[in-house]
């Protein structure tokens, strides 16, 4: 429902992580391959034995050799416990900056990924954050809880009408500072049905070049229409742009706004902006879950559950807008369990077993804590 969190420990290895829970969930490796053996790099093997144990090496090679079938002699990779628990921290921490409202200059970032990344044996990964750690620290972002909140309670009230997101993965890291949640990313205000106005915060030192690029659209994604779009413009800390849309909003059964990297990006479908805005919403809600003290010293531990509780609602009616009806079910599940609710029957296997999961103790994020 989070989507995963990748990392690559050595070159020619991904792993990937579930970020609601942090358990692995997949490897993908580079082989070089002829038409009689597979060969897997030197660093790679030793990476998959550290992880896997010493079959793993012959395991992936007889996979490639003979794709769907399992060699004579071998079972299921497990991964070792303590060192999943590790890479998946690492992975995860990764996912959480991409999004945080502590940008990622931020020197607690690099501190923190140095220290697991020596705990995970990968000495090249944490001397180069031992490197950054010289970065200037930036400004502490000015952030409200409880508004947040009720500006979500205000939403939720009327969940039709004008939508919106800046996206995960959609902008380049280092470009805009992201709020609370994904209401807060942007700024939209609707005049009439003809005149919107966008504004989103620009990250300290970010390119002028490249935010110049980024295209802000009010799309009909139901028929991947564009309906106008405009290039933002910084003034301050602020990138700006205004919309007049070619249709009155009303007669467009469901209207986005949407920022992509280049005028040549596809319009997203409504599947695609739900799903992607669905991912954001349990981000904004594993971190208000872990109520981070740095980013808001005056919320309280109740502020910060209510605007888990709702990012979880939004995340699930998203997810069920999409269709997916498994992922829609695991963020409900997440927002009983805070409200001591009952959880209803699952809709399959696959969301009944990964609701019996125990989430994986997560990493400290001394970013968010410390402000």
């Amino acid at each position: 429902m989070a989507g995963e969190a990748f990392l690559t420990p050595v070159p020619g290895l991904e792993l990937a992580f579930d970020r609601a829970d942090g358990w692995f969930c997949r490897a993908v490796v580079r082989t070089v391959t002829t038409a009689r053996s597979a060969c897997v790099d030197e660093q790679v093997a030793a990476m998959l034995v550290r992880l896997f144990g010493p079959e793993a090496p012959g395991v992936v090679r007889g996979a490639v050799m003979s794709p769907g079938r399992v060699p004579p002699g071998t079972g299921v990779l497990t991964p070792d416990p303590g060192l999943a628990e590790t890479l998946s921290s690492l992975a995860c921490l990764d996912a959480v900056r991409a999004t945080s409202p502590v940008l990622t200059c931020s020197p607690w970032w690099a501190v923190e990924i140095a220290e697991l990344a020596e705990r995970a044996g990968l000495p090249a990964l944490a001397s180069a954050q031992r490197g950054s750690r010289l970065a200037i620290p930036p400004t502490a972002p000015a952030l409200n809880v409880a508004a947040e909140v009720e500006s979500l309670k205000k939403h939720q009230a009327h969940p039709s009408g004008l939508q919106w997101t800046l996206g995960c993965g959609a902008v380049r890291e280092g470009s805009f500072r992201f709020g609370l949640s994904p209401y807060s990313d942007l700024v939209v205000r609707q005049r009439g049905q003809r005149q919107i106005a966008v504004e989103a915060l620009v990250a300290p030192g970010a390119d002028c070049g490249v935010l110049s690029a980024y295209q802000v659209r009010a799309t009909d994604p139901e028929i991947r229409r564009i309906l106008d779009q405009a290039s933002f413009a910084v003034v301050g800390s602020l990138a700006r742009t205004e919309l007049r849309p070619a249709f009155p909003l009303d007669e467009v059964p469901e209207s986005w706004i949407e920022v992509v990297r280049s005028s040549k990006c596809p319009v997203g479908t409504l599947k695609e902006l739900r799903g992607r805005r669905a991912q954001r919403w349990a981000d904004a809600a594993l971190r208000a879950e872990r109520a981070p003290a740095g980013l808001d010293p005056e919320a309280t531990p109740e502020d910060w559950d209510e605007l888990a509780v709702a990012a979880w609602e939004l995340c699930s009616f998203d997810w069920a807008a999409a269709g997916n009806a498994d992922r829609a079910y695991l963020a409900l599940t997440r927002r009983a369990a805070m409200l001591r609710a009952d959880i209803p029957p699952a809709p399959s296997r696959t969301a009944a077993e990964i609701t019996r999961r125990v989430p994986l103790a997560g990493p400290a994020y001394l970013a968010e804590t410390r402000g």
